[in-house]
């Protein structure tokens, strides 16, 4: 499988209400049952991603446009830019020192916060 998807299936087994959203290129896309998903909300075009899987998406110059039409329709999704840093392994403390304080944008900066607080759970779980 791909990449995406394989961080697609770690993520929905943290949190399956979600709608993950990846950037993928110059591309924000949804995989596999979040494309199903999102499709009842907005019309994306749907591909394969595999034999098996679809994805559908759109450009990156449109993306506060679709972020609107997520928050009106109050759909939980989060953002996943560079999902290498989504590793499980990774401490609070790595996770902070990759965060490039001057490039980084205020929904960005919501996202991470959000992941801050994800990794801060697992650390303490043990």
């Amino acid at each position: 499988m791909s990449k995406i998807y394989d961080k697609y299936l770690e993520l929905k087994a943290i949190d399956n209400d979600k709608m993950y959203l990846f950037k993928s290129g110059k591309f924000y896309i949804f995989v596999s049952e979040d494309c199903d998903k999102i499709n009842n909300y907005v019309v994306l075009k749907k591909v394969k991603l595999s034999n098996e899987i679809q994805k559908c998406g759109f450009p990156e110059n449109v993306l506060d446009e679709y972020l609107r039409v997520f928050k009106n329709h109050n759909l939980n999704i989060e953002i996943i830019k560079d999902f290498t840093l989504l590793n499980k392994k990774e401490t609070l403390e790595d996770f902070i020192l990759n965060i490039d304080i001057n490039t980084i944008t205020p929904i960005e900066a919501l996202e991470l916060l959000n992941r801050i607080k994800e990794i801060a759970k697992d650390e303490k779980r043990g």
